[in-house]
């Protein structure tokens, strides 16, 4: 409170903290009941912290999109094979060629999800049976069968070129591993095999093992034989 050619006035502070000398803004006013200019700055500032939390989250919704987009581009898409289904009574490819095709770099898919439709036909087609199977680690049916749930579980799927490789396990009273490679170069062909390892998890062990004649082939248009 001071006085002046006016008359006695007030002079308000509004406070940060426990500084009184940080104060926001200050009013001199001839009655500490006039607030019509500290309403106006109030609003003012009221508007610029608005605008700063609409901006941030904005910004946050952004990224949240970001990291959305790449989870399903990881997790669901399809990487491109651009291949049509194998004609119906393709060969049967030769050790030397199936041998020939896994020498190449392979693209690893390991989501059920992400298995390009080619590949799945070319499967049925071949095992005469739908395409179904659990992802790694997901509970799978054997001997004893879990209603709905299928009895194969994928290891991985190898894209390289216009070749295919998929290798999966089959649950039964003895759990199996099992590969199909298929071409598309010319005519296309197939070969599918058990593999006599269990321990096949990548391209390079399923070479070795069809370089060193570990497995039991299996004819195309015939279901994978129960183990």
């Amino acid at each position: 409170l001071f006085s002046g050619a006016e008359g006695p006035a007030f002079r308000i502070y509004f406070r940060i903290g426990q500084n009184p000398r940080a104060s926001i803004f200050s009013r001199r006013t001839s009655s500490p009941f006039d607030w019509s200019g500290i309403c106006a700055r109030c609003k003012v500032l009221s508007v610029t912290i608005s605008r700063k939390l609409i901006l941030i989250a904005a910004l946050a919704a952004l990224v949240l999109l970001l990291i959305f987009a790449v989870f399903y581009r990881l997790n669901y898409v399809a990487p491109p094979f651009n291949v049509a289904p194998l004609p119906e009574g393709a060969h049967a490819l030769t050790t030397a060629e199936v041998e020939d095709i896994l020498t190449a770099q392979f693209s690893l898919i390991r989501k059920v999800q992400q298995i390009p439709a080619p590949v799945k036909a070319d499967y049925a087609a071949f095992a005469n049976e739908a395409f179904e199977m659990v992802n790694p680690g997901q509970t799978r049916s054997t001997d004893g069968i879990i209603p709905g749930v299928p009895n194969k579980e994928l290891v991985l799927v190898g894209l390289a070129g216009n070749s295919a490789v998929l290798i999966f396990k089959r649950g039964s009273l003895f759990d199996t591993t099992n590969a199909v490679v298929f071409s598309h170069r010319g005519n296309g062909g197939v070969w599918g095999a058990r593999i006599d390892d269990n321990s096949v998890h990548d391209i390079a062990a399923l070479r070795n093992a069809v370089h060193y004649g570990r497995f039991q082939p299996l004819q195309s248009t015939e279901r994978t034989p129960p183990y």
